[in-house]
């Protein structure tokens, strides 16, 4: 990415939470063992023996304590079985050399029977009463926290413009320090050293407090804290670019939307809006209130914390209060600037785990579930050894999913070679972690508040094994391996990124992939990996979006026989060494498909986070029992669901049981037959309505026919309820569907999207709020290609358009004169691409949603996600009308008339 430096409520909401990670996989008996011991945190007492269900612990110090007591001359393993139920902590729970196994026997501490114990750092905000504009207020003393989450959904922090638009960075100023945005886009907010902008470059996001905002003539200078304004302007990566997206953060006049939040500090009281259907004086309310809910962590690395095994515990609601304390400048992976200078010498600290291991032998994790962390969900962060993360589902994190290995101490440049002993001097080499598997995760949703970090993130690690892993719903890469930069020898080496099953990862920044790797690794090896869905989103800068990047210093390494499909960039390298093989990489692959992801045994994880998963369904005709609806959300690719073969209007339709907000829906195609005439021409849609007499697209395959056995995996951005879901093949030909999932998303709602009011045999002007211009075909062309301007109104039938519905709320809009539609050119997703008419052919990039705003409104692109505007906000003749990230101005804003 960067070149080298230069020169040198309590109990019911978890409860109600966990049940929706609710093991699907078969109950795990308890482990045969001659000492067990229980903890029941609702019947229990810690003064009671815990050698019975009947005589349970209460809390699991107290088991931890028996442990010690009797685990000096092991027979066999010691299990330590945790009934279901919440478990809150008020201090991390340390698990050290003192707890380990012994005589080559394991401490197990496990679900009881498979039950769901849930180990959470959450707290319960009670005590609602209404506040002024529909808002409601509870008291939280000195509490403070960045996550809140009502009846198990995450709330958002109040945020100026809301959630699906951006402002853009106007300019800055380094010799000042200062950084430049529209004068309309600020304020004087009350408590102005709180307010927050958050602003993302590249590959890195940063949280800066503000200072003081002084407004001018267009522009306005904003001043931010002395520690942010010191890294930020002498950074030199990642680049510190006019056009950068940002927003605020943490203002009460921010707070307009249903399910954001907002704490006052200094009146000591949290205000929420409540969602439609939320009733505070029953809702269950949470903040996070710990940053490590367990800490593994050996005397030192000769006397480590070992064979320890925590499997079948849902690990829930951690705190990481870096930004609002210091301000928080992404280096790279979550990875954060402690300073930097115009050399490129970057010093970084590491973000706090919910579970965190260090000097530790033979530890695992093991279906296990983490889900709402304040910063990273579990990290073997060095010293670690011969252990394994296996079969968990690592979901709704702030930052990286699962972190491995040594990136930079505090105390060493970011770029400097670590290779122990000799790199630094005299280090222990044991301090690199090693012999490490991190297999047959389920990871998805991760980066939620820190959108430049990872699905699985590792550093400099040897011999370690990241495979059959799958990973979606990330705004970074999927998996990063490497540290460094650095082609030199360092501590990489023999590791394995394999058989893998990424999609819809980099659905926010740039300048990463699927895979992502750094620095020479000799003997790695990247085989098997099916990554699919990787599109460069609205919000990316203009580097690479790719399927897997080889950044700076790769070498002595081979990537074989991956699939990478429907991927902006397929393979990426940037300053590579000589010895890199490629071979085997394809955009499609049968057999790379099907051995890809999670392996058997492992397979009902998606299950727990699927709304779907064997909801009640129904279809427009089923060609026999064998092929019923009820085989689509089975969470099982193996069978699937088949219309009868004269069924001209196919549909498949799942009811969730109620409405929730989605964030993604994956459909897998048909595995024991190859017919491509299933694999295209289908859409995805939601609605309130059973019948579907109105409904939304979520997504939507065009002519083009997905691979051989392949999932379409897609975000969704739509900020509204939907209780049903449907797929309906849109060209009157033979479907089949073999599984399908949508996931909950959280954060807060809007409106619903507009439909414009409009005759579609009439025809309109598209006029530009900003310019009050119309949308004009150049010099009434009739060609393929021919540009889309803005111009005075003449009466010209170039300048009328046809708006005509398609599908649900998307429309085609076609000119008079030529006949022909608006369209992206070339499917293009980069800002900034000028838009052109070409002959409709039902694709994407001809299909268009309307959205209300202030003046009008915006007109959004299925495909690419972007927004019309006149570019560059001008007001001349013939100004190209182009694509680019939504920014809440009027340039890009529309009235139709």
């Amino acid at each position: 990415m960067r070149p080298l430096r230069i020169g040198a409520g309590t109990t019911k909401a978890l409860a109600a939470a966990a049940v929706l990670f609710a093991a699907v996989l078969p109950a795990q008996p308890a482990y045969a063992a001659t000492t067990n011991f229980y903890v029941d945190p609702v019947h229990g007492s810690d003064s009671n023996s815990g050698g019975s269900t009947a005589a349970a612990f209460k809390t699991i110090q107290a088991a931890q304590a028996a442990v010690r007591a009797v685990n000096g001359h092991m027979s066999d393993d010691i299990v330590v079985n945790l009934r279901g139920g919440t478990y809150p902590l008020t201090a991390p729970i340390a698990f050290g050399t003192s707890d380990s196994g012994t005589n080559g026997h394991t401490v197990v501490y496990q679900a009881y029977n498979g039950e769901t114990p849930v180990v959470t750092g959450g707290k319960a905000i009670t005590g609602w009463t209404p506040a002024a504009g529909g808002e409601y207020k509870a008291p939280v003393g000195t509490l403070n926290f960045r996550q809140l989450y009502v009846n198990g959904i995450r709330a958002t922090r109040a945020r100026f413009p809301d959630i699906g638009s951006d402002f853009q960075l106007q300019g800055s100023d380094k010799t000042n320090k200062l950084l430049k945005v529209l004068s309309s886009q600020v304020s004087d907010w009350d408590h102005l050293n709180q307010v927050e902008m958050m602003l993302e470059t590249q590959w890195g996001e940063s949280y800066l407090r503000l200072k003081s905002i002084s407004a001018g003539n267009g522009t306005a200078d904003v001043s931010i804290q002395d520690h942010e304004a010191g890294v930020l302007f002498p950074r030199p990566f990642p680049v510190l670019s006019n056009g950068s997206p940002l927003h605020f953060e943490n203002a009460h006049e921010f707070l307009n939307e249903p399910g954001e939040f907002y704490v006052d500090t200094a009146a000591q009281t949290v205000y929420y809006k409540p969602r439609p259907g939320e009733d505070m004086s029953t809702a269950t309310v949470q903040a996070p209130t710990l940053e490590t809910l367990f800490d593994i962590k050996g005397t030192n690395l000769g006397s480590p914390a070992h064979d320890l095994r925590f499997s079948g515990i849902t690990f829930t609601q951690t705190t990481w209060m870096e930004a609002t304390d210091n301000g928080y400048l992404n280096g790279q992976g979550g990875n954060y600037n402690i300073s930097a200078d115009t050399s490129n010498n970057q010093y970084v600290g590491r973000p706090p785990a919910g579970i965190q291991a260090s000097n530790a032998d033979r530890v695992s994790f093991t279906d296990n579930t983490f889900t709402q962390m304040g910063s990273t969900a579990l990290d073997l962060h060095h010293g670690v050894h011969d252990s394994t993360v296996t079969g968990n589902l690592v979901h709704d994190i702030a930052g990286n999913g699962i972190m491995v290995g040594k990136f930079s101490d505090p105390t060493a440049e970011m770029h400097t070679v670590y290779n122990p002993p000799t790199s630094p001097a005299g280090e222990d080499p044991r301090e690199v972690v090693k012999n490490v598997i991190v297999s047959d995760n389920l990871i998805t949703r991760t980066g939620q508040d820190y959108p430049g970090t990872a699905g699985i993130n590792a550093g400099f690690v040897n011999s370690t094994t990241i495979d059959h892993n799958d990973i979606t719903d990330a705004p970074w890469a999927g998996i990063s391996l490497g540290w460094g930069w650095q082609s030199a020898p360092n501590a990489e080496g023999n590791n394995s990124i394999s058989f893998n099953r990424i999609g819809n990862v980099l659905n926010r920044l740039c300048d990463t992939a699927g895979i992502y790797h750094l620095s020479n690794d000799p003997g790695t090896v990247i085989n098997g990996n099916y990554v699919h869905d990787v599109v460069r989103m609205p919000s990316a800068c203009t580097s690479a979006v790719s399927g897997i990047y080889l950044d700076e210093g790769s070498d002595n390494m081979t990537v074989s026989n991956n699939v990478l499909s429907h991927t902006d960039g397929f393979i990426n390298q940037n300053r590579n060494g000589t010895h890199v093989t490629l071979s085997g990489n394809a955009s499609s692959g049968t057999s790379v498909i099907k051995a890809s992801g999670l392996e058997p045994a492992y397979q009902g994880l998606p299950a727990k986070s699927n709304l779907a998963y064997n909801k009640p369904t129904s279809s427009s005709s089923v060609s026999g029992s064998a092929w019923g609806a009820a085989k689509v959300n089975d969470n099982d690719s193996a069978t699937g669901w088949s219309p009868t073969g004269s069924d001209t209007s196919a549909w498949w339709q799942v009811d969730l049981g109620q409405a929730y907000r989605l964030g993604q829906f994956s459909l897998t195609t048909r595995q024991d037959l190859d017919q491509p005439e299933t694999r295209g021409d289908f859409e995805v849609r939601a609605s309130n309505d059973p019948s579907f007499g109105t409904y939304t697209v979520l997504g939507r395959q065009g002519a083009t026919t997905l691979p051989f056995t392949s999932t379409l995996t897609g975000d969704i951005d739509v900020r509204q309820k939907f209780r049903y879901v449907r797929v309906v093949k849109t060209d009157g030909g033979y479907f089949f569907i073999a599984d399908f999932s949508v996931q909950q998303a959280g954060g807060a709602l809007e409106d619903s999207t507009s439909t414009p009011n409009i005759n579609a045999s009439t025809y309109y002007t598209i006029k530009n709020a900003n310019s009050a211009q119309l949308m004009d075909v150049y010099q009434k062309s009739t060609a393929d290609g021919a540009s889309v301007i803005q111009w005075p109104g003449n009466g010209g039938t170039n300048q009328q358009w046809n708006i005509v519905p398609v599908s649900g709320q998307l429309y085609k809009i076609v000119n008079r004169n030529s006949g022909k539609a608006l369209a992206v050119n070339a499917s293009s997703h980069r800002k900034g691409t000028s838009l052109q008419q070409y002959t409709y052919n039902g694709g994407n990039n001809q299909l268009w949603y309307f959205e209300p705003t202030s003046g009008g409104y915006v007109i959004r692109n299925f495909e690419s996600r972007q927004i019309l505007e006149v570019g560059n906000g001008s007001t001349a003749n013939g100004a190209a009308i182009d694509q680019w990230m939504p920014l809440n101005q009027a340039n890009q804003a529309w009235t139709i008339q």
